[in-house]
């Protein structure tokens, strides 16, 4: 995975995952698929959002989900939007100087 703050100045990481499709009965698999996550902060410089892109085969957009982020302090306490929090997310929030408590690992 390689991180780089964007010229927006975000923290993004860039890189390649099966991609699981969950539509509350089950859960497809859609292959590896390229992804991009970038983390979007608040004015006091507070992680609030993951926007995470993600392309097909031929490099082209697929989707894209949004994942909000609630803290107490620098711990996350909370999110919302995907089921599970994916491990790219978690190291991405780790990155950025933040704590995620290890039961969002689970």
């Amino acid at each position: 995975m390689d991180y780089v703050t964007n010229d927006n100045g975000n923290l993004q990481v860039k890189f390649t995952s099966n991609i699981n499709i969950d539509n509350g009965l089950t859960n497809i698999s859609q292959g590896d698929m390229r992804s991009e996550m970038e983390l979007f902060q608040d004015s006091g410089k507070a992680p609030r959002m993951i926007e995470w892109c993600v392309y097909n085969k031929n490099n082209d957009y697929e989707f894209v989900e949004h994942i909000g982020l609630w803290f107490d302090g620098k711990t996350l306490v909370d999110y919302d939007g995907v089921f599970e929090l994916p491990k790219e997310a978690i190291k991405l929030i780790r990155k950025s100087g933040y704590s995620v408590p290890k039961h969002f690992e689970d």
